[in-house]
């Protein structure tokens, strides 16, 4: 996990949804950056499981057990309100669900009505022609479909300039 409270407080809008919850380190983080409400997609029950019981008293965190592309779309649709994304689903090989869900997260952003979410993405030494059929030249023209005026930053992770952020 290369997201922290700094990073989250800098490019903090009122809602927080990730993709790919993990054992709730960016649950925990984006509850500590103050966001007033939190969702967290996890495609796997296990890490499910884990975050339910982790942040079971907390009335402002939303935990999803489904694939990121198709519940996304259903979450958005009751948002109206700037969102920060932070899209740090990975590979997957269960059956029948998108290898890499990346294209997909941001097509669902693209079809909500606010074109001016920030969105945070991780693990950007992954994302490249030798991992997947994507690499982020194309990240990036597929986020300026969302809104041209995106402007991209990177942030330090695990490794330096490892977060892409798009910002209008």
């Amino acid at each position: 996990m290369s997201a922290s409270v700094e990073i989250f407080k800098k490019y903090s809008n009122p809602i927080f949804i990730e993709t790919g919850s993990y054992e709730g380190d960016g649950i925990q983080f984006a509850l500590e950056a103050g966001f007033k409400e939190i969702y967290s997609i996890e495609i796997l029950p296990g890490y499910f499981g884990k975050c339910s019981k982790i942040f079971a008293g907390y009335n402002n965190i939303h935990l999803i057990l489904g694939d990121s592309p198709i519940v996304l779309g259903g979450i958005l649709n009751n948002i109206n309100e700037p969102i920060t994304f932070w899209l740090d689903a990975h590979l997957s090989t269960l059956p029948g669900v998108v290898p890499c869900p990346l294209m997909e997260e941001l097509d669902a952003i693209k079809r909500h009505h606010i074109k001016t979410h920030t969105i945070l993405i991780d693990d950007l030494r992954d994302w490249n022609f030798d991992n997947y059929d994507f690499d982020v030249n194309v990240l990036k023209e597929k986020i300026l479909l969302i809104n041209e005026n995106y402007k991209f930053l990177l942030e330090d992770g695990y490794i330096p300039n490892d977060i892409l952020v798009a910002k209008v």
